[in-house]
């Protein structure tokens, strides 16, 4: 099949034209490209100042816990020394108290406490 110079002329003006819409079709599709990429980068970047901002609030969770814990750890300590003076406190008063009447208290209920 021979074609005419106005026929190749023709069909090369078509590829021409189509070739032009795919360019353009390929350039709006790079600028949108290059929008998504855009988007993605600032996604990206807010969700990585989001991730540090709550690895710092965990961090201050966590210390505080631990800050928390050695206060009760502290307090128990006290408490329990506590009791304990309290407990020979009540032995030492009960002791004068039966020196005094001169005769010993029936029950004891301090010698019963196994704090």
């Amino acid at each position: 099949m021979s074609m005419t110079f106005e026929q190749m002329q023709e069909l090369l003006t078509q590829t021409a034209m189509g070739l032009a819409e795919t360019n353009k079709a390929l350039a709006d599709t790079n600028k949108a490209l290059n929008r998504v990429e855009a988007i993605a980068e600032s996604n990206a970047r807010a969700i990585q100042a989001t991730a540090n901002k709550l690895d710092e609030k965990f961090d201050q969770i966590a210390n505080a816990i631990i800050r928390d814990q050695e206060m009760i750890t502290k307090l128990d300590r006290r408490y329990r020394k506590q009791q304990a003076e309290i407990k020979g406190l009540r032995l030492e008063t009960r002791r004068i108290l039966e020196r005094w009447l001169g005769e010993p208290f029936p029950d004891d209920p301090d010698l019963d406490d196994e704090d």
